[in-house]
This record gives C-alpha cells, structure tokens and sequence, in this order.
C-alpha cells in the first residue's frame, strides 16, 4: 500500500476527486468519535475528518517518512505502523477509516480481525476496494493489488468479522437507463449517443462545475477543505465522485465498492 498514495499536490483530478468524495462520506461518522485512519498515506484525509469534529483522530501509515511529512504538512497526530498489527490497545477506536487498503494486503482477514480488535464496541469500520468484477473487465492488472475482490468475496469477508454492513458504491459503470444514477455512469449507453456526452458535462458544469473545471491550486493545497465542501441539490445523480447506497439492481454496476461495518 506504498506505492499508490493520493498525493493531492500532483494528482490526477479523477483520482483526487475520487478520494476527496470517500473522505467526504466518511466525514458523517466521525463527530465526537475516536477515529483512526488507517493507510492514511498523505494525511489530507486525516485532516479533512479533524475538521468533521472528532474527539480524537490518529493516521497511521506503514511508511515513516510518509507520516512525518504528513505531520509538517497537516499538524495532525500520524505515526507508522503495520495494518496486520495494528499499534493501538483493544477496543480504543469508534471509527475506523481504511480507503483502497485492503487490496494491497496479503491477508486481508487478519487486517480486518486487527481493525475488529481495536474497535469499541459499536465501533464501525469504514472501508473501500476496487470492483474486481468491473476493473478486470476494463484495466490492465494492477501489479501493486494482492487481494483483489468481486462484491460476494468482499462481503463475505466483512461479514465473517463484522454484525451488520451497509453497502455503498462509487463511480458507476453502468446504471439501469431509468435510473438518474445513469446521469453518472461512465459506460451509460444514453452518453454515447450523439450529444449525450456534451449535454452531461453542461448538466455537471451547473451542479458540480469543481469537477468540470481544472484543478486550482488552492484546491491541491487545501483538500481538507475541499473534502467538506458541499454540492448542489440533485448533484449526486450526475457527479460520478459521489458515494451512495447500493443498489440492489444487477444493471448497476460500481468501479469502487464501500461498506460500512458494525461492531
């Protein structure tokens, strides 16, 4: 999980939005909370949940460099540790936020018996990982993911160690073309049609236009900012960035997949 952090100042924009919006849905479960955000690479998101009003939050990365740069950037609390032994006593956190970690970890199972052994009761786990099913139909393999899952494998998983889990999506491949998430799809079949493409982005450039735009600079060096930012009414059906429930249909199909587990 070294080799792929976000870093906000140089990436791509899909990329940072992509990070931003997970944050930005984590934000919600943070007030008052401990939390612990684990993987946390740069730090921007660790200090984005701060500005959520946690009572404490903690980024640990297993790169020490990493955290002390995040510490002079962000002059947030990181230190480095190991995901498969995480260094924090038992039942110490109430949430836990893991993006795009679990799929570099050789053993994913005892990652999340870590994060259940850190957890509070009522604790929740936050976590994210490509579609396995989508991205192996669309994207070379990535060299730097050991346990890649498909939706079954990744619940499975999570309901081996957790009470309950809530599924949640992000970036749409395909979405039913009666529902408004096609607005956000990025294989819709409407947007291949002859001006489907162009009278989308007119759509987002007046609900989401930061997405459309480029990326200034101001957002590079503030994303904390950024992550609690709000969209426009009805934005969520054509910005492709934001999280939202899964949906039950087969035609829906996510590049990212997000559950929220429960002690």
């Amino acid at each position: 999980m070294a080799e792929e952090r976000m870093d906000p100042t140089t990436a791509h924009p899909a990329s940072f939005w992509e990070h931003v919006y997970r944050y930005r849905f984590a934000s919600q479960y943070v007030r008052d909370k401990r939390v612990l955000d684990l993987a946390c690479g740069e730090g921007y998101g660790t200090a984005a949940l701060k500005r959520a009003g946690p009572r404490s939050v903690l980024g640990i990365d297993l790169s020490s460099s990493i955290c002390a740069r995040a510490r002079k950037r962000y002059c947030e609390v990181f230190c480095a540790g190991d995901a498969h032994a995480i260094p924090i006593a038992d039942g110490s956190i109430d949430v836990i936020v893991s993006f795009e970690t679990i799929e570099h970890i050789g053993n994913p199972d005892a990652f999340l018996s870590e994060c259940a052994r850190v957890l509070a009761p009522k604790g929740v786990l936050i976590v994210s990982t490509p579609n396995k099913t989508v991205h192996a139909e669309s994207s070379e393999p990535n060299p730097f993911h050991r346990s890649e899952m498909d939706e079954s494998e990744f619940l499975s998983l999570l309901e081996s160690r957790f009470r309950h889990t809530e599924r949640y999506a992000q970036i749409l491949k395909t979405a039913p073309w009666w529902s408004p998430r096609s607005l956000g799809a990025t294989h819709a079949k409407w947007v291949r049609r002859r001006g489907g493409w162009r009278a989308r982005q007119w759509i987002r450039s007046l609900l989401c236009p930061h997405i459309v735009r480029e990326l200034e600079e101001y957002d590079r060096q503030s994303p904390m900012t950024v992550d609690l930012a709000r969209d426009r009414l009805l934005a969520s059906w054509v910005n492709p960035y934001w999280v939202h429930p899964r949906s039950r249909s087969e035609k829906e199909q996510p590049w990212y997949l997000i559950a929220v587990s429960h002690v």
